[in-house]
């Protein structure tokens, strides 16, 4: 039989007539072939090779998970930072109002002569004028130094010159 004859009659027949003409088949008609054993053993886990592209995209994933988990923390402390300065801002716009006010109260000429009053002073009106009159003269007086001050003076230059160093060498530390 050749094989269009078995493709026409595969299409014609059902599984049971085709299952009973395998059987029918010679084997001795069939041609001589040789068998090859096809089958291999080998150890496959010696020859599995790495997936450096599955390693690669863990660590390109595990990467940029933690740098959003960085990102978010920081955009927490940034914001607790925030709000702790807006706090700050708010505390020291009270003080400022409150310097403000008690700016106001001491600028304030009547609550100054009420406390000027309590402490018994009076106003410059009620008080007699005294007038003092200077001679149209002026004198300046200069007196000589005596040894006793040329010697005060020499300690006085010694203090300052040791006073001056040592300012120097706090200066360099």
């Amino acid at each position: 039989m050749n094989v269009s004859a078995l493709t026409t009659i595969n299409n014609k027949l059902t599984k049971k007539e085709l299952k009973a003409q395998a059987n029918a088949v010679d084997v001795r008609a069939l041609p001589k072939t040789k068998i090859v054993s096809s089958v291999f053993t080998t150890d496959k886990a010696a020859h599995k090779s790495v997936p450096y592209g599955m390693l690669f995209m863990i660590c390109i994933f595990t990467i940029a998970a933690l740098f959003i988990t960085f990102l978010s923390v920081r955009v927490n402390e940034v914001n607790n930072e925030i709000s702790t300065l807006n706090s700050r801002l708010a505390d020291i716009r009270e003080q400022t109002a409150d310097a403000k006010a008690e700016i106001f109260e001491k600028k304030d000429i009547t609550a100054i002569r009420e406390t000027a009053e309590r402490l018994g002073m009076i106003r410059s009106e009620y008080l007699p004028a005294h007038y003092i009159t200077v001679d149209a003269e002026d004198k300046v007086t200069v007196y000589e130094e005596e040894e006793e001050n040329k010697e005060y003076s020499f300690t006085a230059l010694l203090s300052a010159f040791g006073d001056s160093i040592a300012s120097f060498l706090e200066y360099l530390r």
